[in-house]
């Protein structure tokens, strides 16, 4: 794996600021050549950078719930061919879930994995935690959801890069 100099950091947080301006733009924001970034641009494309995306107004463009199901799994006590084959056969399901933005392993409240989704109303929302519960009930023994209004919640703050960009010193 490459090393990250102190201009690719700055590159990576001129991105999280705004993704869409040209390797022009990034230079003279950052005071070096349009090649530099250019050249540092591919490098931490290839490694260090997952995708590029836009980040929509979700409760506008026709999704009512954010979901987050925090679930317990069978799989921690799992080891081996069993546990590999299992967490292949959860990838698979989840992929196919488009609605499904981000699931992960962790640990916290007794939880070890969480899953974010988004749902247009909330008789998708519970038609997913149905199918949810019914397929990956041979590894999920328990889960909890915690739902967020998309549409007309309190946004305290929304969900941008920008601000983990702001808090990092250039």
């Amino acid at each position: 794996m490459k090393e990250l100099k102190p201009i690719d950091y700055k590159i990576l947080f001129e991105l999280m600021k705004d993704s869409h301006r040209s390797d022009r733009q990034l230079a003279k924001a950052l005071g070096v050549s349009q090649p530099t970034v250019t050249r540092r641009r591919a490098m931490l494309e290839e490694n260090f950078i997952e995708g590029y995306t836009v980040i929509p107004k979700f409760g506008q463009i026709g999704f009512d719930i954010a979901a987050i199901t925090f679930l317990k799994s069978k799989l921690k006590c799992e080891t081996g061919d069993e546990k590999a084959k299992a967490l292949q056969k959860m990838k698979e399901w989840y992929m196919k879930q488009t609605n499904v933005i981000m699931v992960m392993d962790g640990r916290g409240m007794g939880w070890d994995a969480v899953c974010i989704s988004l749902h247009e109303n909330f008789a998708s929302f519970a038609g997913f935690i149905r199918e949810h519960d019914s397929e990956l009930s041979d590894w999920v023994v328990e889960s909890q959801t915690f739902n967020a209004d998309l549409k007309g919640g309190i946004v305290i703050k929304p969900l941008h890069l920008k601000y983990l960009a702001a808090s990092q010193k250039q």
